[in-house]
């Protein structure tokens, strides 16, 4: 893989504009990460642009359309970013990298009705549409990640106010075997410690944690 760089909001407009232009089918993606923060001017730069897309057809449409402005799929070294459950990544040669998941990310958190009923329209490229991820739902990717910068996204994002019971519904919702409601406390504990954000939800989530713990282990 290339060094990476941080991409602008221009860069990240001028990626998605070509994509459109060089796709042959009507595609709809989520913007869920750095990206997406951009766009809500909540952060100036990113390192990875996120898509999520519904189906395996919708992927394989995105992956020909960005080959053709000269991207190419990469092998993932990083620990991390196999961890991410990544289902293609893409780089050109500049080091731009686009991580395209289908349906769900990290193996964890899927993209469900109520966060596309959250989310919004932010523009359609040709024939890409792009609509963005509410910032509660970046929020809950980002406590499942474990890239650099997550923790500071996140804090970015509480400062800048978050409907805390939409994070937390959404958090319980999506829970079953593996038992979200821990990743999402322990990340709020490290905002606490690490960046002084003190986040309303953290209890009610350490003691549902708990509960689950304890229903597993009396099986």
């Amino acid at each position: 893989m290339t060094k990476r760089i941080l991409s602008s909001r221009e860069d990240l407009e001028r990626a998605l504009r070509e994509m459109g232009e060089k796709l042959t089918n009507h595609v709809k993606a989520y913007l869920i990460g750095g990206c997406a923060m951009m766009l809500y001017n909540a952060k100036l730069a990113t390192k990875d642009i996120d898509l999520v897309l519904l189906s395996a057809e919708d992927a394989e449409s995105v992956v020909r359309a960005l080959s053709k402005s000269g991207f190419k799929v990469v092998v993932p070294r990083e620990g991390v970013y196999c961890r991410l459950g990544t289902a293609i990544m893409m780089e050109d040669q500049r080091g731009m990298r686009v991580d395209i998941f289908v349906e769900t990310v990290c193996r964890k958190l899927k993209v469900t009705s109520r966060m596309m009923a959250r989310s919004k329209l932010h523009s359609r490229y040709g024939r890409l549409e792009i609509d963005l991820i509410s910032p509660e739902d970046i929020f809950l990717f980002k406590s499942v990640t474990e890239r650099d910068g997550d923790l500071d996204d996140m804090a970015l994002l509480a400062e800048r106010g978050l409907d805390w019971r939409t994070v937390l519904n959404e958090c319980t919702l999506q829970s079953g075997d593996v038992i979200l409601e821990g990743y999402l406390a322990v990340r709020l504990q490290g905002l606490e410690e690490q960046k002084g954000v003190i986040s309303p939800i953290k209890s009610e989530l350490e003691k549902m944690t708990e509960r689950k713990l304890d229903a597993a282990h009396a099986r």
